[in-house]
């Protein structure tokens, strides 16, 4: 099986091979068929399996194929446990989505920083967000973000976000978010 036999777009197909992967990890090969068909999925795998490639890669997939709106609108939030995850994620997410014919705006926001520049990342909306739960509360308490277009949800690490204490965090936020999403 290779990436382009999965349906992803000549743009991603490129930025995955040039960063030399050939064929879809186990985890890539099981999690994206039913991510691109825009069904749920729950991963497990180690460090350094392409977890998040798995969940990426459909995400800006279907961004790819959807309608822009001016201004952006958030379609996607990837809630992570910690700021250096939050980092390495959006790193990951701007590496793959390079080629894209349209660009993709990646906002990644978590604490122990000021809020004010997240916030001002924010104005003209963004595409994709990658968050702390509490940075992210932060923001929609200051008026800084909408989740109302949100229709994909990653919950990555999920097991450290709730280990963490961060269980209220979710749950506010799962009840902010539209009731139908991926």
């Amino acid at each position: 099986m290779s990436f382009a036999s999965l349906g992803l777009s000549p743009a991603l197909v490129r930025a995955i091979d040039e960063r030399g992967y050939r064929v879809p990890t186990p985890i890539q090969s099981q999690a994206l068929p039913p991510a691109l068909r825009g069904g749920d999925v729950l991963g497990c795998a180690q460090t350094g399996s392409g977890k998040t490639a798995a969940f990426v890669l459909p995400i800006l997939q279907q961004i790819q194929n959807s309608r822009r709106d001016r201004p952006r609108r958030l379609q996607a939030l990837i809630l992570v446990p910690t700021r250096e995850l939050a980092a390495q994620v959006g790193e990951e997410i701007v590496s793959l989505a390079k080629y894209l014919p349209q660009r993709v705006k990646v906002a990644v926001v978590f604490g122990g920083v000021s809020i004010n520049p997240q916030m001002m990342n924010m104005r003209g909306g963004a595409d994709i967000m990658v968050a702390t739960p509490g940075r992210l509360l932060d923001l929609i308490d200051h008026n800084a973000v909408k989740l109302d277009a949100v229709s994909l949800l990653v919950l990555d690490e999920a097991d450290r976000l709730l280990d963490l204490g961060f269980g209220e965090e979710l749950n506010r936020l799962l009840a902010l978010l539209p009731a139908r999403r991926q």
